[in-house]
C-alpha cells in the first residue's frame, strides 16, 4: 500500500522534529496575543487544542515538500515520541489526550489539503 524508502522516512521525522518547537511557540504566542488583546485568560485546558494546531500547521507545511505518506507517519512518529520523552521528564507526564489532538491536527489537515486538491483536479480538464 505505502512504498516508503525508510531514508527518507529519517529525514523528514528529523526535519519534522526540528521545525516542532519553532511553530508550538509560534501558536502559544498566537494564542497569548489574543487572549490578552481580549484581556482574557488562556485556560489550562487549551493544550490539547494548541497541539492540534500545531501539528496541523506541521502538515500543511511540510505536505508539498516532503510528500503525503511521510508527513502523516513522521509527524503521528514525533507526536508519539513526543509523549513517551515526557515520561522521562521529572514533573511531567505523557498525556493520551496531547497525542490523540496532535493526531486528529494532522489527520484534518491531510484530509483538507487532499479535498483541496481533489477539488481542484475536478475542475480540470483531463490530458489525453
Amino acid at each position: 500500500m505505502f512504498d516508503i524508502d525508510f531514508r527518507t522516512f529519517g529525514k523528514n521525522f528529523l526535519i519534522s522534529i526540528a521545525i516542532y518547537p519553532v511553530v508550538l511557540i509560534g501558536v502559544w504566542a498566537l494564542i497569548a496575543l489574543g487572549t490578552y488583546a481580549a484581556d482574557m485568560h488562556m485556560p489550562a485546558d487549551t493544550k490539547p487544542l494548541v497541539y492540534g494546531l500545531v501539528f496541523a500547521v506541521l502538515t500543511f507545511a511540510l505536505i508539498d515538500i516532503l510528500g503525503v505518506a511521510t508527513v502523516v507517519l513522521a509527524l503521528v512518529s514525533s507526536a508519539n515520541l513526543i509523549e513517551y520523552a515526557q515520561l522521562l521528564i521529572p514533573g511531567r507526564s505523557a498525556s493520551p489526550v496531547d497525542f490523540l489532538a496532535g493526531l486528529s491536527g494532522i489527520l484534518l489537515a491531510a484530509t483538507l489539503v487532499w479535498t483541496a486538491r481533489s477539488l481542484v483536479n475536478r475542475g480540470q480538464p483531463e490530458e489525453s
